[in-house]
């Protein structure tokens, strides 16, 4: 069987709940690359912005309820990221959204939809998916085969497991034995921004992922106390960071960077650390259950001196 016979029906609605385009040309190229995968793709996204968002307040609003009353698709997907959820929470029927949720539509993405994700799991319980955008993931060249294989497994109704080893060995935290809990998180600035609010989970023994893009150390260390005096982080079983990019060390840090931040949490911290998780704003991007069950486990690489081997899989 083909990749595109493997999508024949996979019916998609692409909205656009945050930022403008920023590549009319990004948006086509990943439009045609998901057609090419076989999936019957629907969108109704203006090509002109207002102000920096997509469209109004009033119309992004009318995307996502129109999405989430569609009967006729199998996943909802966002063109890219940006800003402008946090303008829509309080308007959004999340009821609208679970039902959608629990008919099996799966809302995917990343960066700003985090937002979305956390509040929708907030108000109602009902899982969304961590993963790619049309634009940045699909709209390049040659979009990433790891990427594209855990995109198909889910238009398939099914999350991959993953494996990968640890990015910051020696001080990486021993895991006794596997842990199990909820997954749940996203982008650092958006879980972070929403503490306080009633659209953070409370959730209890899960298992907390974070990631974030054009953030000093400094600042990633500033939100990452803000969740620790929360009491967010201390409830958790692990945390596991992905990619942190694109920001640049300033002449003053004499040393100070991610590695530094790491250890000072797994200082101040019983919680394990995981650090490594494919997920982010890069190209090498799985598809992450957010508010469903996984089971976490590290292993001391195979030979003396290599890195830990972390393994997570969705039960």
């Amino acid at each position: 069987m083909t990749t595109a016979d493997a999508h024949r029906a996979a019916r998609i609605e692409v909205i656009a709940p945050s930022g403008a385009h920023l590549s009319l040309d990004a948006f086509d190229a990943g439009m045609a690359a998901l057609r090419a995968r076989g999936c019957s793709v629907h969108c109704a996204v203006p090509r002109e912005p207002w102000q920096r968002f997509s469209d109004t307040d009033d119309a992004r609003l009318a995307q996502i309820h129109r999405a989430a009353r569609a009967t006729d698709i199998d996943a909802v997907m966002i063109v890219r990221g940006g800003y402008g959820l946090s303008r829509l929470l309080d308007r959004i029927d999340w009821g609208l959204v679970a039902a959608s949720a629990t008919r099996g539509v799966r809302w995917v993405g990343y960066s700003d939809f985090t937002a979305f994700q956390l509040a929708l799991l907030a108000r109602t319980g009902a899982p969304s998916f961590a993963g790619p955008g049309v634009s940045g993931d699909f709209g390049v060249a040659q979009p990433d085969a790891f990427m594209l294989e855990h995109f198909d497994a889910l238009m398939a109704g099914r999350l991959l497991p993953l494996q990968w080893v640890e990015e910051y060995p020696g001080i990486a935290p021993a895991l006794a034995a596997p842990i199990e809990g909820t997954l749940w998180g996203g982008n650092l600035s958006l879980v972070a921004g929403a503490v306080g609010t009633p659209y953070l989970p409370a959730i209890e023994d899960g298992l907390l992922f974070l990631e974030d893009v054009s953030e000093h150390p400094y600042r990633i260390e500033r939100m990452l106390h803000q969740l620790l005096h929360a009491g967010v982080l201390a409830r958790q079983r692990a945390i596991l960071l992905g990619a942190f990019t694109d920001w640049t060390a300033a002449p003053h840090d004499n040393g100070y960077g991610l590695a530094s931040v790491i250890a000072y949490f797994r200082a101040r911290l019983p919680v394990p650390i995981v650090t490594g998780l494919p997920f982010g704003h890069v190209a090498r991007k799985a598809v992450i259950g957010v508010g469903l069950r996984y089971r976490l486990a590290l292993t001391a690489g195979f030979r003396p001196g290599e890195s830990p081997v972390t393994r997570l899989e969705p039960l």
